[in-house]
């Protein structure tokens, strides 16, 4: 693998990605070697595998369910590499319906306007990611296995099956834990569509034993699931860094620890 590079190319590499060299709002850049997001890993070869210890893995954070694990486990031997299991679904608030995307007209009148559309499924999801306690648990525990990852040259490694949606709201709050701007988010929460090819014919396959998240998988991220995301943690906490503090549960010292540790 080449020293700096954002996709990263193994033989059976799937979404592999690196956060290195990202800018942030007070003028310096994410480490290159300390941050990955990644699709499922059940297949990588020996050989991959010994490429990722050689680039610094320390961490393995694992948002898929525990049946998805059951089926097709992470390989890393836990002597290189240490294991979390932080499923995110299944969610535990689904008796409570989605709080529709508020328009001028509802916010006004309470009222959705008939010519406010409806939100998709994906946007709806979306929405459960950030909202619902289980999928907050697991996104604050990958927070703490990046506190942990204190004063050491490795890096952290986190994905789900496409390594999109779970992984993609859990490099949201990373990057905006660190100061990186909106659009450098988007474009990067974006760019899955091209590595995975979710915006041509033939997109890549990724293969689930679960049918809901096979489901999920086969769709594009669109620009109103991300922008969903944005107006529903404003709606609810009145900015990113409120949620941080509040449903993260990020201390000023702790936002402090992790851009010390990961930007240069």
């Amino acid at each position: 693998m080449q020293e700096h590079q954002r996709v990263l190319e193994l033989t059976r590499s799937n979404n592999l990605r690196e956060l290195g060299g990202y800018p942030t709002a007070d003028g310096r850049t994410i480490k290159w070697h300390k941050l990955l997001r990644s699709g499922s890993l059940n297949a990588l070869t020996n050989d991959d595998i010994q490429s990722l210890i050689q680039y610094g893995i320390l961490f393995d954070v694992d948002f898929r369910s525990r049946h998805e694990i059951k089926v097709a486990p992470d390989p890393f031997d836990e002597q290189f590499v240490t294991y979390h299991r932080l499923s995110v679904f299944p969610f535990t608030d689904q008796s409570t319906e989605p709080t529709p995307k508020a328009g001028l007209f509802s916010r006004l009148f309470g009222q959705r306007s008939p010519v406010e559309p409806e939100l998709s499924s994906m946007a709806k999801m979306y929405q459960q990611l950030v909202l619902d306690a289980h999928a907050q648990a697991a996104y604050r525990d990958l927070l703490t296995v990046l506190l942990n990852n204190h004063d050491t040259d490795g890096a952290v490694l986190y994905h789900c099956s496409a390594g999109k949606d779970r992984t993609g709201v859990g490099t949201l709050l990373i990057l905006s834990a660190l100061g990186v701007d909106r659009e450098t988010i988007t474009n990067d929460f974006l760019l899955s569509n091209q590595v995975l090819g979710l915006d041509t014919a033939t997109p890549k396959r990724i293969n689930s034993n679960d049918a809901q998240v096979a489901a999920m998988n086969a769709q594009a991220i669109s620009i109103e699931s991300i922008n969903h995301v944005y107006d529903v943690i404003d709606q609810q906490f009145g900015s990113m860094a409120n949620y941080l503090t509040q449903a993260m549960a990020l201390k000023p010292t702790e936002i402090e620890q992790l851009k010390n540790d990961y930007l240069e």
